[in-house]
């Protein structure tokens, strides 16, 4: 990924401080492992596929500073910013997060009651992925996202967003007052096998910068 040309700041609209991709990852870690060690990090109940019975997922909120989820998800070095460049792109960096994260979460299975060997399947399933958390991707958010300036000058979801209703949630660069990154493991049954429930998520953030 150290080929990757990502956006400049200027290209980019929203100032953030400057922080290297591999150096998001790393802080990454550290703060999961300080939300594991105050239980602030807490994996939640599975969740079952509501369009494909026998399958469920592992999700967990990672606490971050706020300007770390700012740099991560709204930094012209962070995850947006990844896929504005491309699906692959987007995807390989959304993979490399996972791996640095779910073995974290995995092996801590003092905080949460079901089976290891699930949180393992699902946590690190090839579909898993971050993204903002549940209280900015509400639609009762909406109102609120609708005081933001659009600050992301990606040309292709400018054009996106042009022709709908605001707000244009892939040209905002929200901050919840408690920041925190929401990783969503892949549906699994009792089988270990995997469901894609969105298999074109990768390209709705290409081309909008939202999903």
């Amino acid at each position: 990924m150290s080929n990757i040309e990502l956006p400049s700041s200027s290209e980019w609209g929203h100032d953030s401080p400057q922080i290297k991709p591999g150096e998001i990852i790393e802080r990454l870690k550290v703060e999961t492992q300080k939300g594991i060690d105050t239980y602030l990090a807490l994996p939640e109940e599975p969740e079952p596929c509501n369009d494909k019975p026998g399958y469920r997922r592992v999700s967990i909120a990672i606490p971050l500073t706020p300007t770390l989820f700012d740099q991560l998800m709204n930094g012209a070095t962070g995850y947006r910013a990844h896929y504005s460049v491309g699906i692959e792109v987007g995807e390989i960096f959304n993979r490399q997060l996972v791996e640095a994260i779910a073995p974290i979460i995995i092996r801590s299975e003092h905080l949460y009651q079901f089976d290891r060997l699930f949180c393992q399947d699902s946590l690190l399933g090839r579909f898993s992925k971050f993204w903002f958390p549940k209280e900015i991707t509400d639609t009762s958010f909406d109102i609120h996202l609708q005081e933001l300036k659009e600050e992301l000058g990606v040309p292709q979801w400018r054009t996106y967003w042009q022709e709908r209703p605001r707000p244009w949630k892939g040209l905002l660069a929200p901050v919840p007052e408690s920041a925190s990154v929401l990783l969503k493991g892949t549906f699994v049954n009792d089988a270990g096998e995997e469901y894609e429930q969105k298999p074109g998520r990768s390209k709705q953030i290409f081309e909008s910068g939202w999903t």
